[in-house]
């Protein structure tokens, strides 16, 4: 028995022999950062901080009187006793004493005033924590109260295992109930197109808030369970009410930035708002310039839109500069650091973009280009749907859309064939190569005669027929109409139906169209019989 003590003794003096290791580290950083910091002892039994000794008495360091303090309780405990603890004013401090035995002083200088502390305060807490030792003492080498405590640890594991299930499955049941409800209520509602789409995306956050409210409740549990099974052993209970202080401390402080931050948000939210406010007015502005019913100089319905989205986001930008101070957390390092990141990243990444946006404000405020017009940029060719901040939008009209890069837009010739004539009409020109031998009048009058048959080209501006070329084999002919159409799919088609009326007139009168590689005539001209203008599986229709 004596051995079982003895060893028992050794280990629990190795552990306290760690523990004080481990804590005079933990302050060796802050001594070696500040020369003029007090040397501490702390005090330590059974995995407990009973006191911490900071002022030399007479010859005695603060680590000496930590030892001999740590050695009398040691004794004091292997003696026995009822525990009771008691507190006696001396001369140097006062006096912590177990059942009548001095153990150690609580001097003057141990207390510090600057975080106001008294020696009086510091004396009664070490009494009442050198009680808590004594009777920890007793419990770890109680095997009853340890394997009751190992009991209450795995019933709450169990319990832990049903609240768990318990919360996974009402919440699941929770959710389905609540979304199947709100998509029958809003099935029942007459919702199309982005309405559906936010109807989804409404009834897929309140599904996911439900499955955060789940896992929320879930690590409280975990959480309650490790608080509660490290309270029940005496070497895990400093660390539990550690943990419990700790979250209990952290929750005590969100609640009190929270509360802080309060007016700072109202500030935040007032500023916002009379930025939303200037938006829809600057919104309505700008619809009324758009619309044409007023123009201001340079500002009309062609510099509208582009404006409208340039004083906007100059508003938000001008809002988020005057809200960032109030914005919680606002002047902590960590948002500050934040802050600085994002800036480097749009500063470095942001180049291109800021490139693209100034260029379509260039085209915009250069009137180049409008919404609608039919224009010819390198290779590509069609109407002009959009002029965005950082593309232009062309639609073929034979199923396809290209956007173009605004910094290749503006770097580019761009062919604009809607500004000849007023009107949603454009211009069309097509050229073709005849040969020497047919009477330059005849092929003027046959691309007129062509052009007539479609019914989109307009009588005014008239149709027009020049020569562009008297090349060594043949003479360039371009025919110029004008086109009433303003959809561009009607474009396409306007320009398909042309070239065919150009093939059938020439066809008809017996002209042969010339390639740009024609080196001599044939035997018999290139055409195509009036007879053979439907040969199968060709139908003829109405109009053709």
């Amino acid at each position: 028995m004596t051995d079982c003590k003895t060893a028992h003794t050794m280990l629990m003096r190795c552990w306290q022999f760690v523990t004080v290791a481990v804590a005079l580290l933990a302050t060796g950083t802050s001594q070696a950062t500040d020369v003029t910091a007090p040397v501490e002892a702390p005090l330590v039994v059974g995995n407990r901080t009973i006191h911490v000794f900071r002022a030399t008495l007479g010859a005695f360091t603060p680590s000496d009187r930590a030892d001999a303090a740590r050695q009398r309780i040691d004794r004091a405990f292997d003696e026995g006793g009822e525990g009771w603890t008691s507190v006696k004013a001396s001369d140097s401090g006062v006096l912590i004493e177990l059942d009548g035995k001095p153990m150690f002083t609580v001097a003057p200088g141990d207390a510090r005033a600057a975080a106001g502390e008294t020696t009086a305060d510091l004396a009664n807490q070490a009494s009442r924590l050198l009680q808590k030792a004594w009777r920890e003492s007793r419990e770890r080498r109680d095997m009853r109260a340890v394997w009751a405590a190992a009991g209450r640890t795995a019933l709450a594991a169990a319990v832990l295992v049903v609240a768990l299930l318990l919360i996974w499955r009402v919440v699941r049941v929770l959710r389905r109930a609540m979304t199947a409800r709100l998509a029958s209520g809003l099935k029942g509602l007459a919702v199309a197109g982005d309405s559906r789409r936010l109807s989804a995306l409404f009834i897929s956050s309140v599904s996911r808030t439900f499955l955060l409210l789940a896992w929320i409740l879930s690590l409280f549990a975990v959480f309650a369970f490790l608080t509660y099974g490290l309270e029940q052993f005496v070497l895990t209970r400093p660390m539990g009410e550690s943990l419990l202080q700790s979250f209990s401390a952290l929750a005590l402080q969100a609640v009190n930035s929270i509360g802080a931050s309060l007016p700072g948000v109202f500030i935040a939210a007032i500023v916002f708002l009379v930025a939303w406010i200037a938006t829809q007015i600057s919104t309505e502005f700008f619809a009324h310039v758009g619309a044409g019913k007023s123009s201001f100089g340079m500002l009309d319905a062609h510099t509208a839109p582009s404006t409208r989205r340039i004083v906007n986001a100059a508003l938000w930008l001008f809002a988020l500069a005057m809200a960032y101070p109030y914005l919680p957390g606002a002047q902590t390092e960590a948002f500050k650091g934040l802050t600085v990141i994002l800036g480097l990243m749009v500063s470095i990444g942001a180049s291109g973009v800021i490139g693209q946006i100034a260029s379509g404000v260039m085209l915009v405020y250069t009137r180049a280009l409008s919404v609608g017009e039919y224009v010819r940029i390198q290779d590509c060719e069609g109407t002009v749907t959009e002029l965005g901040l950082f593309v232009t939008r062309l639609r073929t009209g034979m199923g396809e859309e290209i956007a173009l890069p605004n910094s290749v837009v503006l770097a580019n010739v761009t062919r604009n064939f809607s500004r000849v004539a007023p009107g949603t009409g454009f211009v069309l020109d097509t050229t073709i190569t005849i040969g020497y031998d047919v009477a330059w009048r005849q092929v003027h009058a046959m691309l007129l005669e062509a052009a007539k048959t479609i019914p989109e080209i307009g009588a005014q501006p008239e149709p027009y027929v020049v020569q562009t070329a008297l090349s060594d084999f043949y003479v360039a002919y371009k025919l110029v109409v004008y086109v009433s159409a303003d959809r561009p799919a009607a474009r396409a088609r306007v320009t398909s139906d042309l070239y065919a009326a150009i093939q059938d007139t020439f066809n008809k009168y017996g002209v042969q169209i010339m390639s740009p590689n024609y080196f001599e005539d044939p035997e018999k001209p290139k055409i195509v019989p009036e007879s053979e203008w439907f040969a199968a599986p060709a139908k003829r229709t109405d109009n053709r």
